[in-house]
């Protein structure tokens, strides 16, 4: 069984740079035997230091020449996993799941090997770590709070380690499976190939943060019927954000909005209180082919978004917008 772990990134390169080594420092056995591979996107246009420095690390990585936004980016990944334009260095197809990664997240050890064992043994197909984010990390331990500053948590002090006070609490939670459970879908969390051959893409159009496509996966997932596990004993630190809390302003509430209005249009309400079944209650959706000179780009009104052939049209009409 092979993995691949695939992460998003936007500038922030110490983050990454973290998320990486940790990631090499606890999955060393697994990356040196090829059972798990790492690629990452740079969706940050024109951001050749950390594409560099990539290459200095020999991990495969795409670099973006556009804001594709982070759905796409997404995307990107499944291809390189499951066959498309983009070739894996496994061959097309070639991987048996993808983990998504934030690039703001530290696996605390075992959290890995502990998604890839229950998907080799068990037929959970959306298979999900618990988070413990900085917000959670200085309440319960306060002492840590002296490594974050003011209300966004900001961290600069890269050779700390404040995670490591609940290192212990980790390593004492029993090993379980939490049923009916789709969370975490994008900080860490694996899917088996059966999850995209059902599902396909995610919506390229919650761009470009990607705020709602979470959600909106999720949403998919249930209403498909898929089978989703939380493990309580697979755990992450989170950051909390960094892209927004210590990267660039980029309308962050704007495009919380918009994609908020935009999914319960597509749903017929907010998260949580969803009336359709089917995304547009079933009957495909045409953004305005006019509006902005965008070609016409008809979305369809089922679960599964079987190909990305309307992806540049879709993410053309929202950057516009």
């Amino acid at each position: 069984m092979i993995t691949l772990i695939g992460i998003v990134t936007f500038g922030n390169l110490p983050f990454t740079k973290l998320t990486v080594g940790e990631i090499a420092r606890n999955e060393w056995a697994l990356l040196a035997a090829g059972e798990l591979n790492l690629f990452v996107i740079v969706g940050k246009p024109g951001d050749h230091e950390t594409a560099h420095w990539l290459e200095e690390q020999g991990i495969a990585y795409l670099l973006h020449h556009v804001n594709k936004g982070f759905p796409a980016s997404l995307n990107d990944i499944f291809d390189y996993a499951w066959g498309s334009k983009i070739k894996s260095k496994n061959g097309e197809g070639g991987y048996d799941n993808v983990i998504l990664c934030g690039n703001d997240v530290v696996p605390y050890p075992g959290a890995i090997e502990a998604l890839i064992d229950c998907a080799a043994t068990t037929d959970w197909e959306w298979i999900c770590s618990s988070q413990c984010d900085a917000r959670t990390l200085v309440n319960l331990y306060p002492q840590t709070r002296e490594f974050f500053a003011g209300d966004a948590l900001v961290f600069t002090d890269f050779r700390a380690r404040p995670w490591d006070a609940h290192a212990p609490v980790v390593a004492a939670t029993a090993a379980g499976i939490e049923a009916h459970q789709f969370k975490d879908v994008q900080n860490l969390c694996l899917y088996k190939r059966s999850v995209f051959e059902q599902l396909g893409y995610f919506d390229a159009n919650f761009w470009p943060n990607g705020y709602f496509s979470d959600n909106d996966f999720a949403r998919r997932a249930v209403n498909a019927g898929l089978k989703g596990c939380g493990l309580p004993h697979s755990q992450y630190f989170h950051f909390w954000s960094r892209t927004i809390h210590q990267g660039e302003a980029r309308e962050n509430d704007k495009y919380f909005q918009r994609n908020g209005r935009f999914y319960m249009m597509k749903w017929g309400s907010g998260f949580g209180q969803e009336t359709n079944k089917l995304p547009f209650g079933g009957s495909p959706l045409m953004l305005c082919p006019q509006r902005f000179g965008c070609k016409a780009v008809t979305l369809p009104g089922s679960l599964k978004i079987p190909d990305r052939q309307d992806e540049a049209g879709i993410i053309e009409y929202w950057s516009k917008l």
